[in-house]
C-alpha cells in the first residue's frame, strides 16, 4: 500500500490550538460485551514540543469518571511495548482494573503518540524475514533487521513521517500537556513494561507534577537493552522451582546446554506443512533459534511450562514441536513508533560493554536482544543521551511491582532504581511473570488502591499461586 504523506494529515497549529482538548460522551464496550459510560477525549499536541508552532497530532484517550465524591489526581495508564494501546488494554484483559481504580480517581486509558487511535499512519509497516532453509544466527538477524530499518526509515521519511518525533521524552511531555489540559495540579501514573520507562521519564522531567506512581515490570532509563545475566539467573530459578516440584535427573540448565551444544555442532532439518498455505516447508533449525525460543518462552511461567513439555521430544531428536515458533523466530514487522522509541532510548556505553561481556558467557547469549537497533540505524532518530539514561533522583511516592519469574523485566531493574527513589516501596510477586503483575492475585489491586489513597506500604514478598 502506498504510504500516505504524514504532512498531508497534519497542519501547523498555534500553541493555543495545539493545547486544545475535546471531550465527548462515550459508551465504552469491553471485549466481553460489558459496557460503561465514559468520555472520549482528543488532545492536540505538537509533533515536536520544542516547535509548538509546527505540525501537531491528535492524541485519543478514554476517561472513566471516578466513583469517589472527592477524587484524587487523575490516574493515567501507560501501556507497554512500546506500541501498546491503552484504550485496547482497557477493552481487553484489564477492564476490571480500570473500573476498580475509579474508587480513587478518574482513570484514563491513553493511546500514546503513534499507537492505537493516536496513530496517524497505521498502514506503515516494514516486514523482515530470514528464509527457513537458512540457519540463523545473531549476526544474520541483526543485519536483517538493520537493513529493514534503514529501508523503512528512508521510505517513511519520504512519505513525510518525522521519526525523530517518536521519543520517550516527547511522549512524557504529552503527559504534561494532558495534565494541563485537564486542569489537574498533579497526575497519578500507572505503567507497565515500556510504560514504566515512560513514567520514569515524566518523573524526571516533571517531578513537581507527580502525585503517586505505580510501576510494574520495570524498564529503567537504561534498561531498553536487556542483560543476558538476568536471563541466566532466571534459568537457575526455574531449575530450583522444578527440583522443588520433584523433578529428577539432570537439571534444567544441563538439559538445555546439551540441546544447544548439539544444534551448535549441526542445525537440524525440520520438515512440516504450512498450516496457512498447505505447502511443505524445510526449516534448518539452529542453535540461535532454540536460544530465542527459550528466552521468548520465559516471558511468563505459563508460557515457559508449555515450552518445558517439549523438552522430552527435543531430547529424542524430534524437533517438530518447535514448528509453531518458526514464523515468530524468522519473521517480523517494523512500525514507526516502537522502532523509533527504542532506538532513541538506546543503551549507555557502560551497559553495552556489560551486555557484551555477559552474552559471551551466558547460555542464551545475545538472544535476549534480538536485532537491536541504535539511533544511527534509523534515519531521522537521535539518541536521547546519557542525561536521559542516567541515575534518577526523585522524592515522589513510587510503588514498584516485580515478578520473580518475569523473563522480560527482572526485579533487579527495580532494585537498581531504589537509591534514587527515596519514597519507593517494592512489591515482589513470588512466582509471577511479566503477564501476571496486576491480576495474578486479588491482593495486588488492594495494594495499588491503598497506595494511591496515600496509605503507607512496606516492602513485601507476596507468594503467587500458579493457576492450574
Amino acid at each position: 500500500m502506498r504510504a500516505v504523506p504524514l504532512l498531508a494529515l497534519i497542519l501547523p497549529l498555534s500553541l493555543a490550538q495545539a493545547q486544545s482538548l475535546k471531550m465527548e460522551p462515550h459508551t465504552f464496550q469491553a471485549r466481553d460485551g460489558r459496557s460503561v459510560e465514559a468520555e472520549l477525549g482528543t488532545l492536540t499536541v505538537p509533533l515536536r514540543h520544542a516547535r509548538p508552532e509546527g505540525p501537531s497530532l491528535p492524541l485519543r484517550f478514554v476517561r472513566f469518571k471516578s466513583t469517589n465524591p472527592s477524587p484524587g489526581a487523575p490516574i493515567v495508564y501507560l501501556a507497554g511495548g512500546p506500541g501498546g494501546s491503552g484504550i485496547d488494554t482497557a477493552r481487553h484483559g484489564r477492564f476490571e482494573l480500570f473500573l476498580a481504580l475509579r474508587e480513587v480517581a478518574d482513570v484514563i486509558a491513553l493511546d500514546q503518540r503513534g499507537t492505537g487511535q493516536s496513530n496517524l499512519h497505521p498502514e506503515l509497516a516494514q516486514p523482515w524475514g530470514i528464509p527457513l532453509e537458512q540457519p540463523a544466527d545473531e549476526a544474520l538477524l541483526t543485519a536483517t533487521v538493520k537493513k529493514a530499518a534503514a529501508e523503512a526509515s528512508r521510505a517513511w521519511a519520504s512519505a513525510g513521517v518525522d521519526l525523530g518525533a517518536y521519543t520517550t521524552e516527547e511522549n512524557a511531555d504529552d503527559l504534561e500537556m494532558l495534565r494541563k489540559a485537564l486542569g489537574a495540579p498533579k497526575l497519578n501514573l500507572w505503567g507497565i513494561s515500556y510504560g514504566t520507562h515512560l513514567g520514569l521519564s515524566y518523573v524526571r522531567r516533571h517531578t513537581q507534577r507527580v502525585d503517586h506512581v505505580i510501576l510494574a515490570g520495570i524498564e529503567g532509563p537504561d534498561d531498553t537493552w536487556k542483560r543476558p545475566a538476568h536471563a541466566e539467573a532466571l534459568l537457575g530459578q526455574w531449575e530450583k522451582v522444578l527440583k522443588a516440584e520433584g523433578a529428577r535427573g539432570p537439571g534444567l540448565k544441563s538439559r538445555l546446554a546439551k540441546l544447544l551444544n548439539a544444534l551448535k555442532r549441526e542445525p537440524r532439518t525440520v520438515e512440516f506443512t504450512d498450516s496457512e498455505t498447505g505447502k511443505r516447508q524445510t526449516w534448518r533449525l539452529s542453535h540461535f533459534d532454540l536460544q530465542r525460543t527459550i528466552f521468548e518462552s520465559m516471558r511468563d511461567p505459563a508460557i515457559f511450562r508449555r515450552f518445558l513439555t517439549m523438552l522430552p521430544a527435543l531430547e529424542t531428536g524430534d524437533y517438530s514441536p518447535m514448528v509453531p515458533f518458526a514464523s515468530m523466530l524468522r519473521e517480523g514487522v517494523l512500525r514507526p513508533m516502537p522502532l523509533a522509541m527504542d532506538a532513541a532510548s538506546g543503551v549507555s556505553p557502560a551497559r553495552l560493554v556489560l551486555i557484551e561481556r555477559e552474552a559471551a558467557k551466558a547460555m542464551l547469549g545475545g538472544s535476549v536482544n534480538p536485532g537491536p537497533l541504535l539511533a544511527g540505524d534509523v534515519l531521522g532518530v537521535s539518541d536521547l543521551g546519557e542525561s536521559f539514561r542516567g541515575p534518577l533522583k526523585a522524592a515522589v511516592p513510587v510503588l514498584l511491582i516485580s515478578g520473580t519469574l518475569d523473563g522480560r523485566t527482572s526485579p533487579d531493574n527495580a532494585e537498581a532504581l531504589r537509591p534514587g527513589l527515596s519514597r519507593a516501596t517494592h512489591l515482589v510477586l513470588v512466582g509471577a511473570g511479566h503477564d501476571g503483575l496486576f491480576q495474578s492475585d486479588p491482593r495486588i489491586l488492594e495494594r495499588m488502591k491503598d497506595f494511591l489513597k496515600g496509605e503507607a506500604l512496606r516492602d513485601e514478598r507476596m507468594e503467587i499461586k500458579a493457576k492450574p
